[in-house]
């Protein structure tokens, strides 16, 4: 009788320590989850299609008029028909400079320049399409911006990315397809000469 007295105590033991165990694995898995979901994880992930800007993140189909606000205003501005809505309205690109000196929007020298694509996804209302970033003023949610490098970004956002060619890095939030929304980095001598984000709802 007293062995069978030991040998329920050394069950519930094991039972005890099992439990500890499973409920502390829970918990780590849990915060892992949160963290991917929160942009703080390792990694490329849907979070990652933003820009970064005065401590703030502005994401593509998001509407852009914060992003407006806290630009002001653009130094130049391009509209036309939209190529995917049709009649529903026009797209716009919206030049901002934050060089020194004067902005020419007809030079090929893009230094310094953000260009935000909008789109009327509803009437009246202009959504982030894509940001094409090429000034160290604004980064990636993980701080990758102009003049980071080749190591920079595959510590930030991992091996997940395709090779597109004359240097051209791109990680696709899904399968590599011309609609998939995705980040792609243009890096000239290693480093970023430009970066941009982009919802790819109108190629």
């Amino acid at each position: 009788m007293e062995g069978w007295t030991i040998m329920k105590r050394i069950t519930a033991i094991i039972l005890s320590v099992l439990c500890i165990v499973a409920l502390t694995s829970c918990g780590n898995s849990g915060a892992k989850g949160k963290n991917k979901e929160d942009g703080q994880g390792e990694g490329f992930s849907s979070a990652s299609l933003v820009i970064r800007y005065d401590g703030k993140n502005y994401g593509v189909n998001e509407k852009v008029d914060d992003l407006k606000t806290a630009l002001g205003e653009p130094t130049n501005t391009i509209n036309q028909l939209s190529c995917h809505y049709g009649e529903n309205g026009d797209e716009y690109w919206f030049d901002y400079y934050f060089g020194s000196g004067e902005f020419d929007p007809d030079s090929e020298d893009y230094t310094d320049v953000l260009r935000v694509h909008t789109v009327p996804l509803n009437p009246g209302e202009d959504y982030i399409c894509d940001v094409e970033c090429h000034t160290d003023k604004v980064t990636t949610d993980k701080n990758i911006t102009v003049g980071s490098t080749f190591d920079d970004i595959a510590k930030a956002y991992g091996d997940g990315y395709e090779d597109e060619g004359d240097g051209f890095y791109t990680y696709y939030d899904g399968e590599v397809l011309p609609e998939t929304p995705r980040l792609t980095f243009h890096l000239i001598d290693n480093e970023v000469e430009y970066f941009s984000v982009s919802a790819a709802i109108n190629f």
